[in-house]
Order: structure tokens, then sequence, then C-alpha cells
């Protein structure tokens, strides 16, 4: 249906066709992620999850790039006098194949429930709204309520960026083609840090554990402020070529994050977890592009996207740090009751060997008496 959405789009002929057919891919489009990162979690452990999850992640910037290289280049090559729709027809038929083949090879994971979890089974077969409220609850934690903050913060700043690229660049240099730049620069850097990002937080958490993925989040989105600041500062080509590192740091945070999330939540939820993660985080980064406009009222486009593009992703470091104050403590009260879940756990199964082997004992007993 997703792909159904794409391909129809480009025989929209009314603004209510588009504004349908949007509406119909969101809500098609948004249960990928979260059954994807599920999905993975359940396949790769924990040790090599943050890989996993980033190498998922790289068709968000195949997908950014290939926008680029689709609105550009397509849409001015005009096949069949058709302009802009063909960008549509070409971006949705190879999902018809992709899902066929999804369908009949894929098969997902049998999920298994550590001891603890097990203990409280019947918590995790419930209702769709019952889980939803479990998962709501995971984030009442501080832990997970600072990394909502910080990822709604940086998922902001990727979506000012995202939104008014083309703009900027129309405004302070119009001359330069930015589809021919950006139809690789996300694809290489993007995909790259992405990965990288997993790899390394997965090292690290082998010798330091689950709270070195917030180190890990902190220092790339350090290191990519400077680069995004340069990009607005720099002319082009300097412009184009400061944004290769900025996505390579940048963008390590994406699967990070995701490898964070799935780790504090039980298996059975996370799902669920990934999905209101990503509703928070959409919800409230996605509409941080709404400041734009009063701040470039004020001052200029170029002073919104310092403070919103950069000056955000210094902002989610800062929220980052201050999320390791709590995670700590929180993966310690999950461990905790995952202990003491298992207690019960073996305390239960110990009851019913015990009372296994007194029934089997009185029917051994009663049997030798009446054949007395």
């Amino acid at each position: 249906m997703w792909s159904a959405m794409t391909l129809l789009t480009g025989f929209a002929t009314e603004y209510w066709h588009l504004a349908v057919l949007r509406f119909g891919l969101g809500i098609f489009e948004a249960g990928c992620t979260p059954f994807a990162s599920s999905i993975i979690a359940d396949y790769f452990s924990e040790d090599i999850r943050g890989s996993a999850l980033g190498i998922y992640n790289m068709g968000i910037y195949i997908g950014y790039s290939l926008s680029y290289a689709f609105g550009n280049f397509i849409t001015d090559a005009n096949i069949n006098g058709q302009g802009w729709r063909w960008t549509f027809f070409i971006s949705g038929i190879p999902g018809f194949a992709l899902g066929a083949l999804i369908l009949f090879t894929m098969r997902e994971p049998e999920r298994t429930l550590n001891r603890g979890e097990q203990a409280q089974k019947s918590k995790y077969e419930a209702t769709a709204l019952q889980r939803l409220t479990l998962a709501a609850k995971q984030f009442l934690s501080p832990s997970l309520l600072l990394i909502c903050i910080a990822g709604s913060i940086r998922n902001g700043a990727g979506y000012v960026w995202g939104f008014n690229t083309q703009n900027y660049f129309n405004l302070y240099y119009p001359n330069e083609n930015t589809g021919l730049w950006f139809s690789w620069i996300p694809l290489v850097g993007g995909s790259i840090g992405v990965v990288f990002g997993g790899v390394i937080s997965d090292n690290v958490v082998r010798t330091r554990g689950p709270v070195a993925r917030i180190w890990v989040l902190i220092f790339s989105l350090l290191l990519a402020a400077p680069f995004a600041a340069g990009t607005l500062f720099l002319p082009p080509p300097w412009a184009f070529v400061s944004q290769i590192p900025c996505y390579l740091f940048g963008e390590m945070w994406v699967g990070v994050t995701l490898a964070v999330v799935v780790e504090l939540v039980p298996s059975a939820v996370r799902a669920t977890a990934v999905a209101f993660y990503l509703f928070i985080i959409t919800n409230i980064g996605g509409n941080m592009n709404l400041l734009v406009s009063p701040i470039e009222k004020a001052s200029s486009l170029k002073t919104a996207l310092y403070l919103l593009y950069p000056g955000c992703y210094v902002l989610g470091a800062a929220v980052f740090l201050l999320s390791l104050f709590v995670i700590k403590r929180d993966i310690k009260k999950v461990k905790n009751r995952e202990l003491t879940d298992e207690s019960r756990q073996g305390l239960l199964a110990s009851d019913n060997q015990e009372g296994e082997e007194d029934a089997i004992n009185y029917g051994s007993t009663k049997r030798e008496g009446e054949i007395s």
C-alpha cells in the first residue's frame, strides 16, 4: 500500500488528490521501522544490534539521495511530457516487487523471552490497547524521556535542513545545481555514518556496557555541528564538501538511538515502543520547521538555519549528556526487576516440581497401601 500510494500520486490532477494520497502514504509507511526494528532486535544479539540497525537505516540516505536525483533529473527529462509524475512512477513500482519478495522469503524469527519476561508472560499476551499502554509506561522512565527529547531535537534539525536545503541554495547561490551534489552526498556520507555509528557503539558496549552508546551519540553530534555550521558559512563548493563529514558524524545517531530504545523495553513490546518513540520524535521534530519562518522574518534564513541546524546538534548532545545521569539507574532497575522476576520464576518452578513430586509420592504410597 505504501508503494501504491506513491505510484498513484503520479496520477493526481487535483490538490485534494495529493493530500489524500500523502495522508495514506504516511499511514502505510509508518509501520515499517517499528516492525523492522523489532525483527532486527530478535535476529541479532545486543553486541551487534547497533550495526544491524545501522545497515537497515542506510535506506534513509539511499532514499534521500534518490529523491534529489529523481526530483531534479527525472523531472528535467520530462518523460512523455509528464514531468514530475515519472518521479513517483519510478519510485513506486519497485516496492511491489520488494513486497512480494519479503512476503515469500522472509520469516519473522521466533521471539524468545528471558526468564524474567516469562514470569510476566501474561502481561504481554494482551490486546493492542493493553500492549500500547504497557509500552507507553516504559517512557515514563527519566532515561527514555530524555532520549525522546534529545532525539526530537536532533530529528528536528534534520527536518529543518531537509526542508530548507533547496531554498537556502536557491536564495544565496542561485546558480548552483544542488541535485548534482545531494544526489550522492547523503548516500555516501549518511550510509557510512549510520553503519559506522552502529559498529562503534557495538564495540564500546562490549567493553563499557550499554551506557557507552550514549557517549557515541554525544560525541558524534558535537563532531558534526562544526561541519553543519561550515555548510552555512562557506561558499560552494566547500559548503557541499562540508556536508560529507557532517553526514558521516551527524547521522550516526539513528541506529544507535534505536538500539538504546529496544534495549530499555521488554522484547514483547519492542515494535510498539519503537513506534511510540518515532511518533514522539516525528511530531516534535517534524514541527520544528515552523520556527524557521518567524526567525527568518526577524533576521534571515541563514540565521534561522544556524540556530536550528548546527545549534540543535549541540542542544541534542547536551540532552543526551543529561540522560547519562539517569540511564545507569534505569538500566540497573531493569536488571534488578529481571533478577527479581527470574527468582520468582525459579521459586514457582521449584514449587511446581515439589508439588509434582509430592503427588507422585502420594500416588505411590496409596497404591502400596491398596496392595497391602
